[in-house]
């Protein structure tokens, strides 16, 4: 049993189901469920009874309540009184990633389910190499990277040698991504030859990096097209894909308010499947709890896109 665990449990209480539960504290319904039927197994014990307007507590529910409350009441107490005899914030969180919005868009998620009064937050969007680093070297606790068909042999032997571990959060069809009156925009998935006409847009790779290491997905041989943006972050990146009629590579995954509105994402025939996205940590230093609620919230953005 865990705190978050009685933390769920009371805001299913609180409104009433399982369902609204989960829409308002920001979770997958399906997780918020298969966590409480994990609490009810390891009680041996019905919390909730169901009916047709949402859910009951039972009375095992209500005396699991009155022992676990107190719980709660008690990590308060000794957060408050542990924070007034450091300078460190009560929230703390570093993450390094990919340059993928929906990652930022999770991140928010969690941080206003928390709505901390206090915190030290650090968001570093670097390339693949920068990611590893920073979670090898203790910048970031984890980092959101991608491995390809490709790529994937190599990539878990690199990181396996740094003592880091990959697990895979999805596997996603590459997509192309350029503005929504692109010549292209018409067709409901390309193909690479199609797409050679165009400029390419890409992130700068350090020059000394292995194509192992590309932002994009190494499938396909760019280096000889005569027109090509290379750029730094992902603002630049949208500004030269909403104004040219350039096009880059990627997940095709475009969240509202995260991304350029302008933008349009069509899949690349005959390339299903070939981004693995995951999360690296040290094999020896398992991530927090906060960590583990914020893969929940990409995996749960993901599936709303």
């Amino acid at each position: 049993m865990t705190l978050q665990q009685i933390r769920y449990v009371l805001a299913i209480l609180k409104y009433g189901s399982i369902s609204k539960a989960a829409q308002e504290i920001c979770i997958a319904q399906p997780h918020l469920s298969s966590t409480l039927k994990d609490l009810e197994k390891e009680l041996g014990i019905t919390i909730f009874s169901r009916t047709r307007k949402g859910v009951e507590l039972t009375a095992e529910g209500k005396e699991f309540l009155s022992f676990a409350k107190p719980l709660l009441a008690q990590e308060e107490k000794i957060l408050e009184l542990y924070s007034r005899n450091t300078l460190k914030p009560a929230f703390n969180f570093s993450l390094s990633t990919q340059r993928y919005p929906f990652v930022i868009k999770a991140f928010f998620e969690l941080f206003h389910c928390y709505a901390p009064g206090q915190y030290e937050i650090h968001l570093r969007e670097v390339n693949m190499r920068n990611v590893i680093n920073d979670v090898f070297n203790g910048k970031s606790d984890i980092g959101i990277i991608f491995l390809s068909n490709t790529t994937e042999g190599f990539m878990r032997r690199y990181l396996a040698a740094k003592g880091l571990e990959f697990h895979l959060i999805k596997e996603i069809t590459p997509c192309v991504f350029f503005k929504k009156d692109h010549p292209m925009a018409g067709k409901a998935a390309v193909t690479l030859e199609e797409m050679s006409q165009f400029p390419f847009a890409s992130f700068e790779s350090e020059t000394s990096a292995s194509p192992e290491f590309s932002e994009e997905v190494f499938f396909y041989n760019f280096s000889t097209a005569k027109k090509n943006f290379i750029v730094v972050d992902r603002a630049t990146m949208i500004n030269v894909l909403t104004h040219t009629e350039a096009f880059s590579i990627g997940t095709g995954i475009l969240t509202s308010g995260f991304a350029g509105p302008e933008l349009v994402s069509r899949p690349i025939k005959g390339h299903e499947k070939e981004i693995k996205l995951g999360w690296i940590h040290h094999m020896d230093c398992s991530p927090n709890e906060v960590f583990c609620e914020f893969i929940e919230k990409v995996e749960a953005v993901l599936e709303k896109c």
